[in-house]
Formats: C-alpha cells, structure tokens, sequence
C-alpha cells in the first residue's frame, strides 16, 4: 500500500512540476498550447505503454506461479515418501549400530577372557555370530571375514 502511495505522488508530483514549468515559461500562447497538447499525447501514450507492460508482467508472474504451484504439488508426495525411507533407515541403523555395539563387547570380553589363563583354559569361548545371524567358523573375528 506504502508503494503504491509513492507511486502516485511521485507521478502527482512530476505532473504538477510539469504544468508549473509550462505555465511559468516565456512562450507565446501558440507555442503553450503546442506544447501542452504534445506533452498531453505523451504523457498519455507513455501511460498507456506502461499499463500494457504492466499488464503483460502481471500475466507472466501469474502463469509462473501456477507453473511453480503445481510443481510443488507433484513433487510433494515425492519428497514425502523420501523422508519416510529416510526414517525407516534410520531406525535399522540405530538397531543394527546397537547390535553391532553388542556385538563388539562380546568379542573384547571374550578376548580378555582368553588372555588370561586360568578362565581360557576351563570355558569354552562364546559362539561368535555376525550381525546377519550367522555363526563364524571357530578361530575367526568379524575383521578377519571382511565386516
């Protein structure tokens, strides 16, 4: 509202300028009234331009915008079900770090108990398992097997 304000007085402001220099300049009444009537058609035709040029850039941000709102509406259910692949990820992460956590103390207790002789020698070492489920061969660590 401020700026369509400022438009109108500054366009107020050129015209009565305008008049003012007309009427205050030493020309004889035939020339004023040239004048006035060229200045007239040119103010009008330079008004008319500007509303067509208005116009147009009104229809144009108006078809992009209906351009961008409709890609937005298609692409939202895209993005939509990334994010909730990218949720479900998420969570088999978490659960697979948490098993692998598990994992991994087992081996360092397991190894600790082995380094001393006393407990190696009366107890079987834990079965060792991958995070698939599956039993490693006796004698094997998950690096030694490529995890």
């Amino acid at each position: 509202m401020e700026t369509k304000n400022l438009v109108y007085g500054i366009i107020t402001g050129a015209l009565v300028g305008a008049g003012a220099a007309l009427l205050l300049a030493p020309k004889s009444g035939e020339d004023m009234r040239y004048s006035l009537k060229t200045g007239t058609a040119s103010a009008a035709s330079s008004a008319s331009e500007l509303a067509v040029t208005a116009k147009e850039k009104t229809q144009l941000a108006t078809s992009r915008g209906q351009e961008i709102i409709q890609m937005i509406r298609e692409i939202t259910p895209v993005v939509q079900e990334a994010i909730s692949v990218v949720k479900e990820w998420k969570e088999v992460l978490q659960t697979s770090a948490g098993e692998l956590k598990t994992e991994v103390q087992g081996f360092k207790s397991s190894d600790s108990s082995s380094s001393q002789p006393s407990q190696s020698s009366q107890s079987t070492p834990p079965s060792q398992s991958s995070s698939s489920g599956q039993a490693l061969p006796e004698g094997r660590t998950p690096s030694s097997v490529g995890f």
